[in-house]
């Protein structure tokens, strides 16, 4: 006969043991439920008339994390508006006690095609660091999302066009829609990006690198179904816009902050407005006499009035300007009536 003390040792041996074994079958058999997931996705995609492909599924992570990697993943979708991308490797991962939350990862080198201007556009993209965080409700309906990159760098081989940014996040978070009020607020969005290196033909007056543009913005109306031409007018025409809590832009010794309304014109190009508050302005003044858009004696005259209107700032620090800032007339980017940019259009499939 067994004492009390024997069963005792030998339950707290098998305890330990039992929980080890019952954790790695819930851990395969949730790593069977995302791979499913996967393969799910790829048969939806595939009836949209998407082409997936991939190199074999590796798992990996255990105990403390469920992991897919995928090597060569690949998208492409034909027809009027081709559109395709090619990564060296993704990885998906989960934690098994939030299993609501999972990660991507892709960093490398990546092709992409894209249409432009009727035609298809390749862009080769490298990034020291790509990851995207989302969280999805029971339904795999995304709740969150957020994208993080760094060292990403651009380039376009039919003009020899670069980009280059240091490091960026783009987060939203969905809030849910009230059918009685179909143009409340649908998503939060918070976006940061640093450092960021445009072609000579974009550079504008105050030159190649913006050290920061940073936004805090509420999507306004019912969210659009996707990046296309037919769901962004759909949304426009439902009411939608941006509805502009914050904008910063450091660009040279130009700062700008402000805060107003973005929205969708005819041809479904920016229309923004906002509220300024502008410092540097005598160096965009300096700028816009080398770009000769202003004579000397002009910008003599500017900086006299620029002085006189200028406001102290109530905390202290450099004194600003206050005006408008407006995306306009064909993607031109304006201060108060003075011109200072041509922005890139954007493009929708």
């Amino acid at each position: 006969m067994h004492s009390p003390r024997s069963l005792s040792f030998v339950v707290a041996i098998l305890l330990p043991v039992v929980a080890a074994i019952a954790y790695a079958v819930f851990w395969f058999v949730m790593a069977n439920r995302v791979e499913a997931g996967i393969a799910r996705w790829e048969e939806e995609r595939r009836a949209e008339g998407w082409t997936v492909s991939h190199g074999a599924i590796a798992r990996g992570g255990f105990p403390f994390a469920m992991e897919l990697g995928m090597p060569k993943p690949e998208l492409r979708r034909g027809g009027d508006q081709p559109l395709a991308w090619r990564g060296e490797f993704l990885s998906a991962s989960i934690k098994p006690w939030a299993i609501h939350d999972l990660t991507f990862r892709f960093p490398g080198k990546h092709l992409l095609e894209i249409p432009a201007g009727g035609k298809s556009r390749l862009m080769e993209v490298v990034m020291r660091d790509a990851t995207l965080d989302l969280r999805v409700d029971e339904r795999g309906r995304t709740l969150a999302a957020a994208l993080n990159f760094a060292g990403f760098d651009a380039r376009f081989p039919d003009n020899g066009d670069r980009y280059q940014i240091e490091t960026a996040r783009l987060a939203m978070r969905r809030h849910p829609m009230d059918p009685a009020q179909p143009a409340a607020l649908s998503y939060e969005t918070d976006s940061r990006i640093e450092r960021l290196i445009v072609p000579p033909a974009q550079a504008g007056v105050m030159g190649q690198e913006i050290a920061l543009i940073a936004s805090l913005a509420n999507v306004m109306g019912p969210p659009p179904g996707g990046p296309t031409a037919a769901a962004v007018t759909a949304w426009r025409d439902a009411g939608g816009y941006l509805e502009v809590k914050d904008y910063q832009m450091s660009w040279g010794k130009l700062q700008i902050q402000g805060a107003g309304t973005a929205r969708l014109d005819a041809q479904l190009q920016a229309l923004v407005h906002l509220d300024g508050r502008v410092r540097g302005g005598d160096a965009l003044i300096d700028a816009l006499v080398m770009d000769r858009q202003l004579t000397f004696p002009e910008a003599l005259l500017a900086k006299g009035a620029l002085f006189a209107l200028q406001r102290p700032a109530e905390d202290g620090g450099a004194p600003y300007l206050r005006l408008a800032i407006s995306i306009r007339d064909g993607n031109r980017l304006y201060l108060g009536p003075v011109r200072i940019a041509r922005l890139p259009p954007l493009q929708w499939r």
